[in-house]
């Protein structure tokens, strides 16, 4: 009879260690999600441990350009936030639209619990901030659709160098008939004055990395070179591009931008030129370029 008591009071107190143990959950944060919201904010969420052990006393949030796999690649950064252990959500403020990803991780009276679980509490989709619509789009003519490029980074992606043939003869410029009217209406009513540079403008289909093709290697070149500030190696590079074969839509948008680092460089009578031969694809953006060129440059007599 004590044996058979004895055996019934371990099993009880077994059931009950179990239960305990099965009931405490690790101090990690579950279920992570991050969406981009209202002008340029990106918000995180994700679940509380229900009976953490040890309990959670404090979050930390994490944001990296590049997704997180382990807690290696923050174990050197600073968090972002620092928020309470009984918040669900936090919402970041950014200021470009690079795509960016997120982790949390658990802090508890034994310090931060070093574990990253993608897609528990770590993000695995890069969420951006929304692309605002382009100043074009306030534009009565639909066909000018850049978006203006804030001051800040493209979105660093890592993408394959292609090599162009070199030594490939340019082709010939052709103005239309349009465009060559306009140029004879602008230089005949230019008049000098004192101005201030356009800001860099970027279309909206080159402003996140594309998968492939043509608009893949135009990207390479704007994000090494163009994005760079470094406008004469910008002018090279897109020269060679529009040397080979290539899409309508990436001819069109490599002569803006060849257009654009030719402004930029200070080489304001060739961004003249090439500001015409997509004149008659971008009339009201490239009336603005044109405009602001010839204010910079000395017309002949």
């Amino acid at each position: 009879m004590n044996r058979l008591y004895s055996k019934l009071i371990c099993t009880v107190a077994f059931c009950c260690v179990t239960s305990l143990t099965l009931a405490a959950e690790r101090p990690i944060v579950t279920d992570i999600t991050s969406e981009a919201g209202s002008g340029q904010k990106i918000t995180v969420s994700w679940l509380l441990p229900k009976h953490a052990e040890p309990a959670v006393t404090a979050l930390l949030v994490y944001k990296n350009t590049q997704p997180i796999y382990s807690y290696a690649q923050i174990e050197t950064l600073a968090p972002v936030a620092t928020i309470s252990g009984a918040d669900t959500g936090w919402t970041d403020a950014v200021s470009d639209y690079r795509d960016y990803y997120y982790a949390v991780v658990a802090v508890t009276e034994r310090g931060a619990y070093d574990i990253i679980i993608p897609s528990v509490n770590a993000t695995i989709a890069g969420v951006h901030a929304h692309i605002p619509p382009a100043k074009a789009a306030r534009d009565a003519d639909a066909s000018a659709q850049e978006t203006l490029y804030p001051q800040g980074a493209m979105r660093e992606t890592p993408l394959p160098y292609i090599d162009l043939i070199e030594g490939m003869d340019e082709k010939p410029v052709r103005i239309g008939t349009a465009a060559t009217e306009q140029a004879k209406l602008l230089a005949g009513s230019y008049a000098a004055k004192n101005s201030l540079p356009l800001d860099m403008h970027i279309f909206e289909e080159d402003l996140i990395s594309p998968d492939g093709g043509d608009d893949y290697l135009l990207f390479d070149i704007l994000s090494a070179t163009f994005i760079k500030q470094n406008f004469k190696e910008a002018a090279t590079q897109l020269s060679r591009l529009l040397a080979t074969n290539r899409s309508a839509s990436v001819t069109k948008r490599a002569q803006f931008y060849l257009a654009e680092s030719y402004y930029f460089s200070g080489n304001y009578a060739d961004a003249v030129t090439s500001f015409l031969q997509v004149a008659e694809d971008y009339p009201s953006l490239t009336k603005k370029w044109i405009d602001s060129a010839l204010d910079f440059m000395q017309l002949p007599d």
